[in-house]
This record gives structure tokens, C-alpha cells and sequence, in this order.
């Protein structure tokens, strides 16, 4: 597995988390499963299987920061690339997010005669910051056919090392399949599986009490619309809880302040995490930007802890609305949100949702989800 951070990372976010999560799968299948990473995590790496490019991450390095970037322009399928992959000798390499490593990875494989499995989680070969969207996170941008081309061009020149290629929405994959004729494509979506720190709680009230977001406060994520949209929810009745880090915490603080039904928990795990989504009758993800995942991990700890979930129609999130019996489409506005909220809270929409299955974790998900990528290993080595 080749991934820009380690799975034991405690910054880890949902890639880490499903990489984590399909090793341990193939482990217990009898599989060995070795790591290749950029950045180091906690305390020095004694595993012999866990092999670290870099003494530094480039969240505590802005010397590395910029270096992330210039690998990408340069992709240089290096000699230490070479002596690191040769050293784990796989009957395939799967990679994942590449910052820190490149995709000169790829070819240094092809070299060395191991099949290449890559898996698009985001928009890293066409945006390099990853959401395409402009840097003030609320409106969409195109790639510069220039700056972000001969980015592109350059990352993506290794692109013919890799013979499969999977996405998490059938969108993201789309969206990249022209950089990889020659591979063969599958969308593996995300599995309905909640994660270890999140665990089902009480099932939602008879009425819309409560109304959730967690995940980061940003624009890109929609959430100053959420919070102009607020005051619809004391029409409503309704509690607004949120929970995440990130550059709107500042504007989070002033509407605890303004609003006495809104309530910020801050940056949540465990057992806080727990009770964060037992107060929410309802989870909303208004994000702007095209969310790549289809559900993404946010989704998936909505609906497998029994909440309906309103969800923005946009990016892989829009193409699995009605996959889940209990998750509403949203239109990421002010507008919209306040249309959703109310919707949502009608008592015949809330009861007739109330009434649709619950998405709750299954453990053949999981099994289903490793059997798709055991079956695409099986084809390649």
C-alpha cells in the first residue's frame, strides 16, 4: 500500500482510516501487506513492513510543503523510489494519495515489473489544492490549462504504468479515466462500515429536534451557508449542533453566542463523538465543492448511526442519494438549506422518513468491499 500517510497517523483522515481497515481485511485473509509512506507518525517506525520517505511532515514543515509540490511538477521515478519498492518485492503496488512520494512511483514499478493498482480519492492530478475549487473555498474553478495543465501533464506522464484504476464515485472516475485509457476501471464505493470511535446510539426523536454537521468548518464544506441559513431552525424549533476544526471556527463561536440553540462541540472522538451524534435527530453535509466520495466517510458514520442525513447533490455525494433510503438531497445555498430544513421537518416527511430502513453497518459490506479489491489483485499478479 503507497499512501502519502501512515494509517496510524492521529491526524489520519478517511483514506487512512479504509487503508487501515483493508489491510487488516487481507492480513486476516492471509495476504502480507506492506506500507510505503512519506511521512512519519508518533513515535521512529520499527516495523519492518512500514518503510518512510521523509523525517518530516509537511503539516509541521513548510520547507516540505513546498517540496510536495515540486516532486509533483518533477514525478521523477528516483533511484531511492526504486530501492524502497524493489525492497518490499509486492505481487502488486496499490496506491493511494501520493504527495511527498509522486507518481514517478508508478513507473519505477513498471520498471521493476509490479503491476500498478491506483485508487482516485480526490482531484490531486488536476488541482493542487485538491478541491478545485478558487482559494476563497466558495466557488468552483476550472483547471488552468497553463499552470495546472503542465501539472497535470507532468504527473500523469507515468500514467500508463498503472493497468487498474479504481474510483469511489463513479464522478471522480469519470472525471480522470482520460488520463488512463489503457487501465481497467471500477468504482468501489466506500463501505457502509461505522468506524471504531462511532457506534450506534438511540434512534431520532418523533420530530426534528436536532439538526448535526461535523467535519471541517470551512466554506468549501458549506458551512457559512449552514450558518446563514440558522435562523430557519429557531422557526423550526430546531437545535443546531456542530462539531469539526477548521477556518469558520471563529464564525461557529459568534453564532453560539447570537443563537442559544446553537451548540459547537469542537473537535470530537470517542466517547464525545458518541454522544455528539446521539444529540442530533439529523446529520446535513452542504458541502459546495463536488465531494470526490460516493458516500463519503461522513455519510457513512450518518447513516450507519441511524440518522436521515440531508445531502448536497453535487460531486460523487449527488450520485448515491438514492442508494440510501434515508438520505435527502440538498441544493449546497442558503436557499436550499433552509428548503431542506424545512422539508425535513414537516411531520409527514419526517415520519415517512423515520420509517425508511436504516443503512446500519453490516459486516458483509465490509467483506464485499475487500472482495472487490482481493478480486482485482488476483487478476493482476
Amino acid at each position: 500500500m503507497v499512501n502519502a500517510h501512515r494509517c496510524d497517523d492521529p491526524k489520519a483522515g478517511g483514506v487512512e482510516k479504509g487503508i487501515a481497515m483493508l489491510a487488516d481485511g487481507l492480513a486476516a485473509r492471509g495476504h502480507t501487506v506492506s506500507h510505503l509512506n512519506a511521512f512519519p507518525s508518533g513515535p521512529a517506525n520499527t516495523d519492518p513492513q512500514v518503510t518512510v520517505l521523509h523525517p518530516t511532515d509537511w503539516r509541521d514543515d513548510p520547507v516540505r510543503r513546498v517540496r510536495n509540490h515540486l516532486d509533483d511538477l518533477i514525478s521523477r521515478p528516483s533511484s531511492k523510489l526504486s530501492e524502497v519498492v524493489a525492497r518490499h518485492q509486492p505481487d502488486v503496488v496499490h496506491t493511494h494519495n501520493l504527495p511527498g512520494i509522486s507518481t514517478g512511483v508508478w513507473e519505477v514499478s513498471r520498471r521493476l515489473g509490479f503491476p500498478v493498482l491506483h485508487t482516485l480519492h480526490d482531484y490531486h492530478l488536476l488541482c493542487p489544492r485538491v478541491t478545485m475549487m478558487h482559494r476563497d473555498g466558495t466557488t468552483p474553478c476550472q483547471p488552468h490549462p497553463l499552470l495546472c495543465g503542465l501539472r497535470t501533464q507532468r504527473l500523469v506522464r507515468w500514467a500508463g504504468a498503472v493497468t487498474h484504476l479504481t474510483g469511489v464515485s463513479r464522478y471522480l472516475l469519470e472525471l480522470n479515466a482520460g488520463f488512463f485509457p489503457g487501465a481497467a476501471k471500477h468504482v468501489i464505493r466506500n463501505p457502509m462500515v461505522l468506524p471504531d470511535d462511532v457506534h450506534p446510539g438511540p434512534p431520532p426523536g418523533s420530530r426534528l429536534r436536532s439538526v448535526g454537521y461535523i467535519g471541517a468548518l470551512h466554506p468549501a464544506k458549506g458551512v457559512d451557508l449552514l450558518l446563514a441559513a440558522t435562523p430557519v431552525l429557531d422557526e423550526l424549533g430546531c437545535e443546531l449542533h456542530i462539531a469539526g476544526g477548521g477556518r469558520l471556527a471563529d464564525e461557529v463561536e459568534a453564532a453560539v453566542r447570537r443563537f442559544p440553540f446553537v451548540h459547537y462541540h469542537g473537535i470530537v472522538s470517542g466517547e464525545a463523538k458518541d454522544s455528539f451524534f446521539a444529540s442530533c435527530d439529523a446529520g446535513i453535509i452542504p458541502s459546495v465543492w463536488a465531494e470526490p466520495g460516493g458516500p463519503t466517510h461522513v455519510l457513512v458514520e450518518w447513516l450507519c448511526s441511524g440518522r436521515p442525513v440531508l445531502v448536497s447533490r453535487r460531486g460523487g455525494l449527488g450520485e448515491v442519494i438514492d442508494l440510501y433510503p434515508r438520505a435527502v438531497g440538498l441544493e449546497p445555498t442558503v436557499k436550499g438549506v433552509e428548503q431542506a430544513l424545512r422539508g425535513l421537518a414537516e411531520p409527514d416527511s419526517w415520519e415517512a422518513i423515520r420509517a425508511q430502513p436504516q443503512a446500519m453497518e453490516v459486516a458483509e459490506d465490509r467483506e464485499r468491499w475487500i472482495d472487490a479489491h482481493e478480486e482485482i489483485y488476483a487478476t493482476m499478479a
